[in-house]
């Protein structure tokens, strides 16, 4: 158990220690730099021709995001944090996207999604659409030249099994950009489209289940029943469908008349007990709307599954495809803790990503598999104040510098709900934070500008991207975000590279992700094979019980599995 302490500069003492009590000699340091020299020496570029391409968003995860999500990853273990790794971190090959819209600074899901999935530039809000397209304008999205297609339809000419994966609705922003052209990411439903002057387009719901690419997948998990016209809960009307149609339905009869097993699945139990060997196509909408943050789901059979749960469904389906797949994951809800200022529950999605592609890792086999793990647009959210190290990542600090005396937090936004400033006559005053619990997860961080749910709140510098497998070298500076798509297309000689992807004439063998330094040690198999009789059961048996950030602070507890357990000796890649 973690005893919880308030850092101030006057305490001597951290919250979380460092693992590595050596760290203050030279001779450590020494020790760590020469090991990461020589991994850097020894990476081996491999220019096969990728299988399988597994994409992994973090839906605003941008670098501070990434930063605090691994220091958040290492103190519910029981360390720093700072010191640590997210898996995709000992990738090797990494770089930065430059994200602005053709029409916008800073980028929304949308137009970010067509950069990374269509390789075109767009506006914003749009899907699917070349820059020719502005918000709202649904004639001129109908028309081919303004059309452009996606990493999705690429894999599936080729014929790869597709499918993705996502915690929000499977017609929201990100998943949408895999099928959906539309001047509108907000025409989900019939409804919302004529009610917003999108009547004469077709809704993003009826693109999914009527048209290519987003028909033929075989994998489609996430939120969104009522949009799909499949509510379990009738009162609930965030996009009603007005025409009547349930489109799941539609779907899985369409399925079955082309002679394929489809599976429909609304909750945990079902999803796991999936015939995985007869199950040809596999939809899951496991919520109304979005589906709730991991600290707010329901674990039992009847609840909701984890990103990591779903991520193992779906490779259990498109595994069993000769001429391999292409995924997509979305951990869609880092962008909605951060939209409202909750720190907590957002950086809580950062981990469970981290769960569900250290899972990938062990599971596939990278010579042939290329994956990426990068973001659509950064936060606002800053990590300031020169806490003491080990300081709770959630927690507050003194400094003698702020003039006003007050405590402040770790974690602060420059936009969003968190604001909380008044006047006291003669001067603006912010919200005293003494003797507040702000690791519980619904604590709104400080804000200076305030805004609505889902106001402007996004940031607009480079994120990152990481990469392993075939053609991963080809990041290496800062790029186009649009620049992503090509990548993938090229690595598996998809799209606008099916007849011109040239390898050199000897091919080296690749560099797996590196071992993180000596007191990190790798317990993964990248190598393993794929299971479809066993993937569904809870691959990480052995079990640890550590702190949780969640509703009433650090007494809660947090299954982790042995590779998560990140004691002294080791860590996950």
């Amino acid at each position: 158990m973690v005893i919880v302490m308030i850092v101030t500069v006057s305490v001597s003492g951290v919250v979380f220690p460092s693992p590595s009590p050596e760290e203050k000699d030279a001779g450590y340091w020494e020790r760590l730099m020469r090991q990461e020299v020589k991994e850097a020496l020894n990476i081996r570029q491999n220019h096969g021709v990728a299988k399988n391409i597994i994409l992994f968003i973090g839906d605003g995860m941008g670098v501070t995001v990434n930063t605090a999500g691994r220091i958040l990853k290492g103190q519910k273990a029981g360390r720093s944090g700072e010191e640590g790794y997210l898996a995709w971190e000992r990738f090797p090959n990494s770089a930065l996207l430059k994200t602005y819209l053709l029409d916008r600074q800073v980028a929304d899901s949308a137009g970010s999604a067509t950069a990374y999935l269509c390789g075109v530039k767009a506006n914003y809000e749009t899907l699917g659409v070349t820059g020719r397209v502005r918000t709202d304008d649904c004639y001129s999205s109908r028309q081919g030249a303004n059309r452009v297609d996606s990493i999705l339809k690429w894999a599936q000419d080729a014929g790869k099994d597709t499918g993705l994966v996502t915690t929000t609705q499977v017609t929201h922003a990100t998943p949408a950009g895999l099928y959906a052209k539309t001047a509108q990411r907000k025409w989900m439903c019939d409804t919302l489209a004529k009610k917003e002057g999108g009547g004469k387009c077709k809704d993003i719901a009826r693109q999914l289940v009527e048209d290519s690419p987003g028909k033929d997948m075989k994998v489609v998990l996430g939120g969104g029943r009522q949009m799909m016209g499949a509510p379990l809960e009738p009162s609930y009307t965030s996009c009603r469908r007005g025409d009547g149609r349930n489109l799941v339905e539609e779907w899985r009869q369409e399925k079955e008349r082309q002679g394929e097993m489809t599976t429909y699945v609304t909750n945990t139990g079902e999803l796991l007990n999936i015939d995985v060997n007869t199950t040809d196509n596999l939809i899951g909408l496991f919520a109304e709307n979005t589906l709730p943050y991991h600290l707010d789901r329901e674990e039992g059979s009847q609840g909701t599954p984890s990103l990591l749960q779903m991520t193992q469904a779906a490779l259990a389906i498109l595994s069993k495809g000769p001429r391999g797949f292409f995924l997509m994951v979305e951990a869609g809800h880092v962008d909605k803790g951060l939209h409202q200022n909750k720190a907590v529950k957002a950086l809580e999605e950062v981990v469970q990503l981290d769960e569900a592609v250290s899972m990938a890792l062990t599971t596939l086999n990278l010579e042939d598999t290329l994956i990426l793990v990068t973001a659509d647009h950064s936060h606002s959210l800053t990590l300031n104040g020169y806490p003491p190290r080990g300081n709770d990542i959630f927690g507050v600090s003194n400094l003698k510098d702020v003039t006003d005396e007050l405590p402040h937090s770790t974690l602060m936004f420059s936009m969003g709900q968190g604001y909380n400033y008044t006047w006291n006559g003669t001067k603006v005053v912010r919200r005293n934070l003494t003797g507040v619990d702000t690791t519980h997860k619904e604590f709104q961080f400080p804000a200076a500008i305030p805004t609505t749910t889902w106001g402007p709140a996004h940031g607009g510098e480079d994120v990152s991207v990481h990469a392993t497998g075939p053609m991963s070298h080809l990041f290496h500076r800062v790029h186009e975000q649009a620049y992503v798509a090509h990548v993938m297309a090229y690595s598996a000689c998809l799209g606008p590279y099916l007849h011109d992807c040239p390898r050199p004439v000897t091919t080296p063998p690749p560099s797996p992700p590196s071992s993180p330094p000596t007191h990190h040690n790798n317990n993964h198999n990248i190598n393993h094979t794929f299971s479809n009789q066993s993937v569904l059961e809870e691959q990480h048996s052995n079990q640890h019980n550590v702190t949780d950030h969640s509703a009433g602070g650090r007494g809660d507890t947090l299954n982790f599995t042995e590779d998560e357990s990140h004691q002294t000796d080791d860590n996950i890649l």
